[in-house]
């Protein structure tokens, strides 16, 4: 199940980029609330409560944004904007939920044996690293976990194999890989060189038997 954390924000007025970036300079992130069918609510918060919040809860789980007394806002994380060369954080944006209503998400995979896997001399092979589900806010779950400590080359996993909780759905086809296992590229080229070799060898002794004498005899 998703978590749910509050999140001290304070309400502000547009402003210029001098005083977005004294913002920033102050250790604070600007930020929106996107809600349907209404303006976007704009904001300020600590960038080092965000990051807090976010490492101990997990990206898709319900916020309550708190604003003074009166004003929250649940909400769940839909955007953080990066700066290309930094990878600073520049701004957040939350989108209002309703607890009884259903909605999409974006979940990570968390992969459980991993080390072991590498460990083995195996490759993984990762073509998605989360899924898109549908469910109740509150019914997220922080990751979604797959198992790859005892997989072999050759064995993948699809989206049908998951075992979602309860009320939650995959937006993905069933059939859409996630992940495979395979011998690592450069020991397959050498075990095809020295299959080639092998074979290369085979033929030059046939090639060198006497005349009426088959090879192996």
């Amino acid at each position: 199940m998703s978590k749910s954390a509050k999140l001290t924000i304070t309400p502000r007025e547009r402003s210029s980029k001098g005083a977005v970036r004294q913002l920033r300079r102050d250790g604070f992130l600007p930020g929106s609330i996107s809600k349907k069918g209404e303006d976007a609510i704009s904001f300020s918060i600590s960038r080092d409560e965000l990051r807090r919040a976010l490492a101990a809860n997990g990206m898709s789980s319900v916020y309550t944004l708190t604003a003074g007394k009166k004003e929250s806002y649940p909400a769940m994380l839909r955007e953080i904007q990066y700066a290309p060369v930094t990878r600073e954080w520049l701004h957040v944006t939350f989108q209002a939920v309703s607890l009884t209503e259903e909605t999409t998400a974006e979940i990570p995979f968390n992969l459980i044996g991993r080390d072991d896997l590498v460990y083995a001399g195996f490759e993984l092979l990762q073509q998605l690293e989360t899924l898109l589900v549908r469910g109740l806010p509150g019914d997220f779950p922080s990751s979604i976990d797959i198992d790859v400590a005892t997989m072999t080359p050759g064995d993948q996993v699809v989206v049908a194999d998951l075992n979602l909780p309860e009320g939650i759905t995959a937006q993905t086809e069933e059939d859409r890989l996630i992940l495979s296992v395979s011998y690592p590229k450069l020991r397959v080229e050498e075990e095809e060189a020295a299959a080639e070799a092998a074979e290369g060898e085979e033929a030059a002794d046939e090639a060198e038997a006497p005349e009426g004498e088959a090879a192996g005899e």
